[in-house]
């Protein structure tokens, strides 16, 4: 009895390791290359599209870019004063790594979406 326990102690692993040496390939999956890079978003883009949604006058809007990462408060959108036609004046923030800063700014729309005119430091 005793050597019929060694025999099978023996040859248990061995059973097992050859079960688990499986000859077939490993399915994987494969991934399509992706296309290439898309352009980030600009902040100035963000905020010009927020600003043209907005109704004149009204309250706080966020904006956020995911592409940089900055995020902000639009606190206030009224009709432009030096460009009659549609052109927006507008306050916001701008949180990013480099801290937050306070813009003034004027969007105007252009080829169907808006565009922001003149604002030093919003990329």
């Amino acid at each position: 009895m005793l050597s019929k326990l060694i025999v099978i102690a023996i040859l248990s692993p061995a059973l097992v390791l050859t079960a688990c040496s499986h000859p077939e390939p490993l399915q994987t999956s494969t991934v399509a290359p992706g296309a290439a890079t898309a352009v980030p978003i600009t902040d100035q883009a963000v905020i010009a599209e927020t600003v043209g949604r907005a109704t004149v006058g009204s309250d706080p809007l966020a904006w956020a870019n995911p592409s940089t990462g900055s995020a902000g408060v639009i606190e206030q959108v009224r009709p432009g004063t030096d460009n009659p036609n549609g052109c927006r004046d507008f306050v916001t923030s701008k949180q990013s790594l480099e801290g937050v800063t306070r813009f003034n700014g004027v969007a105007c729309p252009a080829d169907g979406s808006w565009k922001i005119n003149g604002s030093p430091g919003l990329h």
